[in-house]
């Protein structure tokens, strides 16, 4: 018999354990509950994590779709080193997200730099925005200009690859919202007569704010909205706090400026309060963690990034040193800025 898959996350549709993925009390829907509670009133209870790394058909084209919030985690994941009759062009999606002054040029050669220093191979390297309609037609094209028969959309889950693959196969039942491992099982559609388009589960990343809140907590902490620059100036004894979850403290007075969702309070304290904060939770309207724990980053001279999981980063000008204070197992990265 054939199987009735879910059109909103690709898991295959049954109505006997609703503790399963693809549960349904109507098998005819075209949704399973948990897609349907997404959908029409943005609940969600569980996440979905890959336990392996996909497989892919040899020679095929595999489009590696990042998100700007995490370009850090960039060329991590060395698909290339188990398929290498693949061929890899990267997608850095999302780039609507960054702020209007953004040298995309500059950001792009130094991307290529990365790659070049991680002996990254790659095909090409495109900056795009699934939202843009130009951006979806160039794409497209690009596409089509390849003899791959099977095309793979893949990448850290909420890169926005169902964005993508939504709007290049016209597809409005796939679900394409900002929830981290959405699809469970792949996606396919025809993108010509000879293509075959593949939308992937969603490569799970170590750390992320899903694995610490709630749906109806994290979502709130995300970037949907271009990014504004905030800019703080910091003195030794004090403390840069993000929400309940992340706090920074300095070594000397710096200039900190922090590229995270608009929604997000910031509040600035004495180094000699923040425990006191967290542990008592004073502070209203705050998310907080179960347990946190400190680290010290020492940071070269330059311009340095500072990545807070999924939900947003820093730039800090080196040499110096950072002590971070954030949520047991919270994702943090220390790397080159990208862009100014």
């Amino acid at each position: 018999m054939s199987k009735t898959r879910c059109k909103g996350c690709g898991a295959v549709l049954q109505n006997k354990d609703i503790d399963k993925v693809g549960y349904t009390p109507d098998l005819n829907k075209d949704y399973c509950q948990a897609c349907f509670r997404l959908a029409h009133y943005g609940e969600a209870d569980a996440h979905f994590h890959p336990e392996s790394l996909p497989t892919l058909k040899p020679k095929s084209l595999a489009l590696m779709v990042c998100s700007i919030m995490g370009l850090d985690m960039l060329f991590f994941y060395p698909l290339h080193r188990y398929a290498p009759d693949v061929t890899y062009t990267y997608i850095i999606n999302q780039i609507d997200l960054l702020p209007a002054s953004t040298n995309l040029d500059k950001l792009l050669e130094n991307i290529i730099k990365r790659a070049k220093a991680m002996h990254v191979p790659y095909e090409d390297i495109i900056l795009m925005s699934a939202k843009h309609d130009e951006d979806i037609i160039n794409l497209k094209a690009y596409i089509q200009s390849f003899n791959a028969v099977d095309i793979y959309l893949l990448g850290i889950q909420n890169a926005g690859k169902t964005t993508i693959y939504k709007a290049l196969v016209h597809d409005q039942h796939a679900l394409a919202m900002n929830k981290a491992g959405l699809t469970q099982e792949t996606l396919k559609a025809k993108l010509s007569s000879k293509q075959t388009l593949y939308d992937m589960p969603g490569l799970f990343q170590e750390g992320y704010l899903h694995q610490l809140f709630s749906y109806q907590t994290y979502k709130r902490l995300l970037v949907n909205k271009p990014l504004k620059p905030f800019v703080y100036q910091l003195k030794k004894d004090q403390v840069l706090l993000f929400e309940g979850l992340v706090g920074i403290s300095v070594d000397q007075d710096l200039s900190l400026v922090c590229y995270v969702n608009e929604q997000v309070n910031i509040h600035r304290t004495n180094k000699d309060r923040l425990q006191v904060i967290i542990t008592e939770q004073s502070l209203s309207n705050r998310i907080y963690a179960k347990q946190y724990e400190t680290r010290t980053f020492k940071l070269d001279t330059g311009k340095q990034q500072i990545t807070f999981a999924d939900f947003g980063f820093m730039h800090v000008t080196g040499p110096c040193h950072l002590t971070v204070t954030y949520p047991k197992n919270l994702h943090m990265s220390v790397s080159e800025a990208l862009f100014s």
